[in-house]
C-alpha cells in the first residue's frame, strides 16, 4: 500500500511517498513552510513528488510542530480556563506556582466556586446562572475554552460537563474538558494541559483545513490521520478537538522515523529544526517514553508522550546581543537572507543601514513582517490596526516603522502580534551564518552579509568573526543540552541534583574541556557517550558531526534525514488507550462497596469482582469506540491491564482503587468511518 506523509515545520514542509508494507522511500521533496497561508508550502512540498504515485497513494499521515513551537514561542489563540472549585484568595497567593505550571497571566483564569459530593461535607453545585451572567464580559474575546474542575474523580466530572453544556449555548466556540483528556489528581497539570488545548484549537483546525483545501485542488481523496505525542496516529475529527495531543507531533514522527532509518539498537536522535531541536533517545530498537505528563516551554501538562526534550535552538533562531555579546535567542525569526529573496529592497535598506556604522541597543537590523491581515479582525486595539496597516505593502526596520507611526522606536509594541503570529520578525539567524559561510545556498548572502556588518558595530567580534562565533554558540548549546539529557536519563531519581544550576555550570565546564586543543593531563570534565547520535532535520549535517566528535562518538545523518518527520508520519501505528477507575467507597472504616464511573453516572457493586468485570468490559467498549474515532479498523488489538493500588508496598493493606486500562493497536489503515 502507498501513502503520503507530509511534516509541516516552523521552517520547511517535507514529504514523502512510501511503501508502507516495506517502510521504503519512494520520493521525497520539500518546499518552505508559508505560515501565512499554509497551503502555499504544503502545495508546494507535495508538487515535489512523484505525481504518479501521488495518485496512487492511499492515505496521508501528517505531523507537525505547529503545536510545539506555539509552547516554546508562548504563542496560541485567546482562550481562558474556568477552574471550578478552586480559592482565588488561594490563586493569588500562590503566583509563583501557578506561573510555574505555564499560567503566567492569571487573567487567563476565571474562577466559580463548587463543592463535588464525597469530598465535602457541604457539597455545593456551581451557579450556573452565575457562569451565564459572566459569559459577555469575561469570555467574549475567547476563540476557545478549557474547563477544569477540582476533584472530578468524586462525581465523574459532573461539573465540568454541565459547565461545558452552558458555554456551548451561550457561545460560539469549542469547549474542552480536563476530565475527558486527563487522569491526574493535579488541578494544575490538567488544567493546564486543558488551556493549552484551547489556545490550540484554532492553530491544528487552520493546518488541518489548508491540507484539505490543497487535497481538493488536486482532486485527492485518502482519509487523514495525524501523528500524536506518544507516535500513534489519530483521525482528524480527533485532532480538532484535541490539538494538545499533537504537542510534540512532530518531535515524535522524527523519533519514529529516525528510528526507522537508524538501524541502532540504541542511539540518540537529534532533530534541528527551524525553531527547536529536539532529542529522544532509542533503547533496544523502541523510542523511551516520558515517565510523566510532557513539560515545553513554560508548559507543565499531563499530555502522555515519547520521552522528547526540546528545546529553543533551531536554523532560524534570532541571533541577537547584549551588553557587547552575542547569544541565541529562544525566538524564532525569518532568516534576512530569506526575506531578502522575497524583498529585494531589503538588501539595499541594510546596506544604508550598514553604512551608518550605527551602535544601537535595539536591534536595528531586524525587520518587521507582517503575517495575517487584521483590518477586519474584533479584538484588537486601534494602535495595533495602525502598525499592521504600515506593514501592509512590505516588512519595515524599527525606525522606518517607528517614523511611519509618528512615534519613536521605544515605543513600537508588539509582542501581542508577535504571540498570535499577527506579525513577525526577520533577521539574523544560524541558517544566516551558513548562507554566508557557503553550507546552504538558496538564500540570498548579500543581505546577510550587510546584517552581519550591522550587528558588528554592537559586538566586540569583528564581522568575519561573527559567522564562527554563531556556529560555536549553537555547537555549545547543542552539546549542553545533550549532555543535560544523559545525565537525566542516566540519573532519573535525582533530578533534584541534575536540574541544579551547579549542574549547569559543571556541563559548561565540560564542554570547554571538550572543545580545548591543550588537553589537561591533571583530569578532564569532558563528558563522552559510546551511543551514536542520528541526525533528523535539514541544518543537522553542519553542526551534528562537531557536537558527536566532542562527545567521543559518531554522527549517523542517513539519506532522507532531512525528511525523517515526514516519513515517521506515514510509518507510525494507531494506539488507543482508555483508562477506569475501580473505587472502594468507605464511611469511615466501613466499606460500602465499589464505584465505577460511566460518562458522569455512577454505578456501585457490592462485590470488587463484579466492578472489575464490569469496568474492564466498559473500557474495551469505550477503548474500540476511540479508536475507529482515531482512524482504526473494525477490529483493532485491545489488550487491558489492571493496577490494584492499597495502603502498603506488599499488596496486602487495604485497597483504595484499581485502575484498568485498555490498550487498542492497529496499523495504519484509517477508515472513512473517521474522517467524515
Amino acid at each position: 500500500m502507498i501513502g503520503i506523509g507530509i511534516d509541516t515545520g516552523g521552517t520547511y514542509t517535507d514529504a514523502v511517498v512510501c511503501d508502507m508494507d516495506s517502510k521504503k522511500v519512494l520520493c521525497s521533496g520539500k518546499a518552505l513552510t508559508t505560515k501565512s497561508k499554509l497551503e502555499i508550502g504544503i502545495a508546494a512540498a507535495l508538487d515535489t513528488l512523484d505525481q504518479k504515485y501521488v495518485k496512487e497513494a492511499q492515505m496521508l499521515a501528517l505531523s507537525t510542530t505547529l503545536a510545539t513551537n506555539a509552547c516554546v514561542e508562548d504563542k496560541g489563540s485567546r482562550a481562558k480556563l474556568l477552574m471550578i472549585g478552586t480559592d482565588p484568595e488561594m490563586m493569588e497567593r500562590l503566583g509563583d506556582v501557578y506561573a510555574s505550571y505555564g499560567f503566567g497571566d492569571m487573567d487567563q483564569l476565571a474562577v466559580l466556586d463548587g463543592k463535588p459530593e464525597k469530598i465535602f461535607r457541604e457539597p455545593k453545585d456551581p451557579d450556573w446562572e452565575e457562569l451565564k451572567a459572566r459569559i459577555p464580559e469575561e469570555f467574549s474575546q475567547c476563540k476557545a475554552v478549557g474547563v477544569v474542575q477540582v476533584f472530578p474523580q468524586a462525581n465523574g466530572g459532573r461539573f465540568e460537563k454541565e459547565a461545558k453544556k452552558v458555554l456551548e449555548q451561550e457561545m460560539n466556540v469549542p469547549v474542552t474538558t480536563a476530565y475527558d483528556m486527563f487522569n491526574e489528581v493535579d488541578v494544575l497539570k490538567r488544567g493546564a494541559g486543558t488551556l493549552l488545548n484551547a489556545r490550540l484549537i484554532p492553530l491544528i483546525a487552520e493546518f488541518l483545513q489548508a491540507v484539505k483545501n490543497v487535497m481538493k485542488d488536486r482532486n485527492l481523496d485518502m482519509p487523514i490521520a495525524i501523528v500524536r505525542s506518544d507516535g500513534s496516529l489519530m483521525s482528524e475529527t480527533l485532532a480538532k478537538e484535541c490539538p494538545v495531543e499533537t504537542l510534540l507531533s512532530g518531535p515524535a514522527a522524527s523519533v519514529v522515523g529516525g528510528s526507522v532509518m537508524a538501524q541502532e539498537d540504541d542511539a540518540i536522535i537529534v532533530d534541528m529544526g527551524g525553531t527547536t531541536t529536539d532529542v529522544a533517545i532509542i533503547r533496544e530498537k523502541r523510542p523511551v517514553t516520558a515517565r510523566q505528563g510532557i513539560s515545553i516551554g513554560k508548559w507543565k501538562t499531563m499530555v502522555k508522550g515519547l520521552y522528547v526534550d526540546t528545546f529553543g535552538l533551531g536554523g532560524d533562531s534570532a541571533v541577537r546581543f547584549k551588553n557587547e555579546k552575542l547569544f541565541i535567542d529562544t525566538r524564532r525569526v525569518i532568516p534576512i537572507s530569506l526575506l531578502a529573496k522575497e524583498y529585494p529592497q531589503v538588501t539595499v535598506k541594510l546596506e544604508r543601514l550598514a553604512a551608518r556604522k550605527k551602535s544601537h541597543t535595539r536591534m536595528l537590523h531586524e525587520f518587521y513582517v507582517l503575517q495575517k491581515d487584521i483590518s477586519n479582525t474584533d479584538g484588537y486595539t486601534e494602535d495595533e490596526k495602525r502598525l499592521c496597516e504600515a506593514l501592509e505593502q512590505e516588512p519595515l526596520m524599527g525606525e522606518e516603522l517607528a517614523q511611519k507611526l509618528g512615534t519613536d522606536i521605544y515605543m513600537i509594541h508588539t509582542d501581542r502580534l508577535e504571540a498570535e503570529g499577527i506579525v513577525m520578525k526577520s533577521g539574523l539567524t544560524p541558517t544566516d551564518m551558513m548562507v554566508v559561510k557557503g553550507d546552504f545556498t538558496i538564500y540570498e548572502p548579500d543581505a546577510a552579509r550587510q546584517a552581519i556588518t550591522c550587528l558588528a558595530q554592537n559586538v566586540v567580534e569583528t564581522e568575519e568573526e561573527i559567522p564562527d562565533k554563531v556556529y560555536d554558540l549553537v555547537e555549545k548549546k547543542m552539546y549542553c543540552n545533550i549532555v543535560r539529557i544523559l545525565l537525566q536519563q542516566k540519573y532519573p531519581n535525582k533530578s533534584k541534583i541534575t536540574g541544579q544550576e551547579s549542574i549547569e555550570k559543571f556541563i559548561e565546564w565540560s564542554y570547554k574541556d571538550a572543545k580545548s586543543r591543550k588537553k589537561d593531563t591533571w583530569m578532564s570534565a569532558a563528558i563522552t557517550t559510546k551511543l551514536p547520535i542520528v541526525g533528523v532535520g535539514a541544518p543537522i549535517h553542519v553542526f551534528l558531526p562537531r557536537v558527536a566528535k566532542l562527545l567521543g562518538t559518531r554522527a549517523v545523518i542517513r539519506e532522507n534525514a532531512a525528511v525523517a518527520n515526514a516519513l515517521g508520519a506515514i510509518a507510525s501505528q494507531i494506539v488507543t488507550k482508555v483508562q477506569t477507575r475501580v473505587k472502594a467507597e468507605y464511611k469511615g472504616t466501613q466499606l460500602l462497596g465499589y464505584s465505577v464511573y460511566e460518562d458522569g453516572q455512577l454505578h456501585m457493586f457490592e462485590e470488587y469482582k463484579d466492578a472489575e468485570k464490569f469496568a474492564v468490559k466498559m473500557t474495551k467498549r469505550q477503548a474500540l469506540e476511540k479508536a475507529r474515532l482515531q482512524g482504526s479498523s473494525e477490529n483493532p488489538r485491545i489488550k487491558v491491564n489492571i493496577e490494584k493500588f492499597r495502603n502498603d508496598s506488599f499488596g496486602s493493606g487495604i485497597f483504595f482503587e484499581s485502575i484498568v486500562e485498555a490498550v487498542a493497536t492497529d496499523e495504519f489503515r484509517i477508515s472513512r468511518y473517521s474522517g467524515k
